[in-house]
């Protein structure tokens, strides 16, 4: 008995040692088979971003995609022209599928490619628009680190400058861009105006107006921008108030478009295919068009209402 033991002993270590040794031996092979995969992958995302390149310059050759990327460039975001391009025709066909199922192709292919750009148009301007926030929100320290570069003697390129380094995103990203402008030999008052179409805000016309004349009359810089910048403080506390009192009634916005939406859903599930007769037929697309011009006036009438101008 003692020597059965021993062996049923000795043929379990040799069992745990054969399965420790053939999961080190998979291990290996799924690694190499990683690294190789990966070195594939590198290849064909080399090549896929060599022609991703090629077809952004294209685009960004032509008015329209040069605006589109200044467009998204003002957003703070990475996508490229052809990226948000591609990316909308992608989600122009999703939508067709989708709508397709309720209505005809004709009206499904005009609600994939109006939602998709609608779509877009909204992301990429609440990427601006958040950017934009930050931004003004930041200009109380860029006027006092401005104030503090001139009254350390400092003209206005090397006070940017200086700004660029201090302070934090996207401020700095957006002062280095000033300072780039200014460096290729662009006046001042071209750097500032750039910076105003990218970042458009009353507060920032406030401060490159107030840039602009001290920089062609002269005058007490230091004490301008100081009180710019307190200005600029309050005026940033009364925006914040004024957007928790309005927070509902923008809540309230969303909550009309999205009754809308589910309105059509649901008039589909109780009655399925009313939705395909009636855009099959004149009376039925008129009404789904007063009905969607009803929806969106007061969509758009509530964030108007709502809307804090910066």
């Amino acid at each position: 008995m003692e020597h059965d033991g021993q062996a049923l002993l000795l043929l379990g270590c040799a069992l745990v040692l054969a399965l420790i040794g053939i999961a080190v031996y998979l291990s290996g092979a799924a690694r190499r088979a990683e690294l190789a995969s990966r070195g594939a992958a590198g290849e064909e995302e080399l090549g896929f971003a060599r022609v991703r390149r090629a077809l952004d310059r294209r685009l960004r050759r032509t008015a329209s995609g040069q605006r589109l990327a200044i467009w998204l460039s003002s957003a703070g975001t990475r996508i490229a022209a052809v990226d948000l391009v591609l990316g909308v025709a992608g989600l122009a066909l999703l939508l067709f599928l989708a709508a397709r199922l309720l209505v005809p192709n004709l009206v499904a292919a005009l609600v994939g490619a109006g939602g998709a750009a609608g779509a877009a148009r909204v992301y990429v301007e609440r990427l601006r628009g958040k950017r934009r926030d930050a931004f003004v929100a930041q200009l109380p320290d860029l006027a006092r680190v401005l104030a503090n570069g001139a009254s350390a003697g400092l003209s206005l390129p090397a006070a940017v400058a200086l700004a660029a380094r201090e302070l934090p995103e996207p401020a700095a990203a957006e002062m280095r861009v000033v300072v780039q402008e200014l460096r290729v030999g662009q006046p001042v008052e071209d750097a500032l105006e750039a910076l105003g179409r990218r970042l458009p805000s009353r507060e920032l016309a406030v401060l490159m107006t107030t840039l602009v004349i001290q920089q062609r009359a002269g005058g007490d810089t230091v004490k301008a921008l100081t009180e710019l910048g307190g200005t600029l403080d309050a005026r940033k506390d009364l925006l914040r108030e004024i957007r928790t009192l309005l927070s509902g009634s923008v809540a309230t916005s969303w909550v009309v478009s999205g009754i809308g939406i589910a309105t059509i859903v649901l008039v589909n599930l109780i009655s399925p295919g009313v939705m395909r007769e009636m855009t099959s037929t004149l009376p039925g697309l008129a009404a789904l068009t007063v009905t969607a011009l009803l929806w969106g006036s007061a969509f758009v009438l509530i964030r108007r209402a709502t809307r804090v101008q910066v």
